[in-house]
């Protein structure tokens, strides 16, 4: 969406909770009326053998426990099948970039991760410093904990996701709303209406280490809630289904909810429709 003059920065949290209010109830009105069609470029993907399909996958591994051998391994797969990105955390961002050099799979790292709850500086910081490492794309936490709070402070919330972006420039900033902690369609609304409005690129399902995992019905409800921000027929804002998504069945049906990236550790088994020896139902697996 082309943003209206709206002075955002400056507003406070009862003329943010009177836009939120507003929106996501003409959201979650849209979805009961089920006049809502996604479709996007992957939306059309039915196969294995689609060449869209490693395009839209960020092949991951963020256990803590990751060695440099796995994380060179990922890099091996991600050259070999032509992934999107290969999505590691930063301390590991020099060394995949070294190691994709020359190729089109980029590096996307993840910042103050899992949690999500260090202050914005020090989020930014570890951006910035991980940009510098080689990272094109940045993953963030948005901080649930004040989303959840009785009267959350909105207006802190969106200064805390927009100085990441900012800091960030032109490398585009996924949001990720944790839907596993949010229990109702309306706070997840908001929760990509504020990423939406502080510049995010991407809104994003799960970490995968607090219990949540990608569903068909909350990337529906997250791709309707920042459709409205599309310029000339492109979507600003996309959504990135991740945590769960290891079975090419469980993939198509994200494509179809409006999913335009796919989070998994299990990105060669979703191209080879193969099950793969790590896969596994453990926290913090994607």
């Amino acid at each position: 969406m082309t943003q209206e003059p709206r002075k955002v920065d400056s507003w406070s949290d009862e003329e943010w909770e009177s836009f939120l209010d507003i929106e996501s109830e003409r959201i979650l009105t849209s979805l009961s009326d089920n006049n809502s069609t996604t479709v996007t470029e992957f939306s059309s993907i039915t196969s294995s053998s689609d060449s869209l399909l490693p395009l839209a996958i960020d092949h991951t591994l963020l256990k803590p426990e990751a060695t440099l051998q796995q994380i060179d391994k990922l890099c091996e797969e991600a050259l070999q099948y032509g992934f999107k990105s290969c999505c590691v955390n930063s301390i590991y961002a020099k060394r995949v970039s070294e190691k994709l050099r020359g190729s089109k799979t980029i590096v996307c790292c993840v910042i103050n991760f899992p949690l999500g709850a260090a202050s914005a500086s020090s989020k930014a910081a570890e951006a910035q410093a991980a940009i510098l490492d080689g990272a094109e794309e940045i993953d963030m936490v948005l901080p649930v904990g004040l989303l959840l709070s009785s009267s959350p402070p909105y207006s802190e919330i969106y200064r805390h996701v927009k100085a990441v972006v900012s800091t960030c420039r032109t490398v585009p900033v996924k949001v990720i709303i944790e839907t596993g902690l949010l229990k109702f369609d309306r706070a997840k609304v908001i929760a990509c209406l504020l990423a939406a409005e502080a510049g995010a690129a991407f809104v994003k399902t799960c970490t995968g280490f607090s219990g949540g995992q990608a569903t068909e019905g909350d990337v529906r409800l997250m791709w309707n809630a920042v459709r409205r921000y599309n310029a000339d027929g492109a979507l600003n804002v996309r959504v990135k289904a991740s945590g769960g998504v290891r079975t090419l069945e469980s993939c198509l049906r994200m494509f179809r909810a409006g999913a335009e990236r796919i989070g998994t550790s299990s990105g060669v088994a979703l191209v080879t429709e193969q099950r793969s020896p790590s896969q596994s139902d453990e926290k913090g697996s994607y």
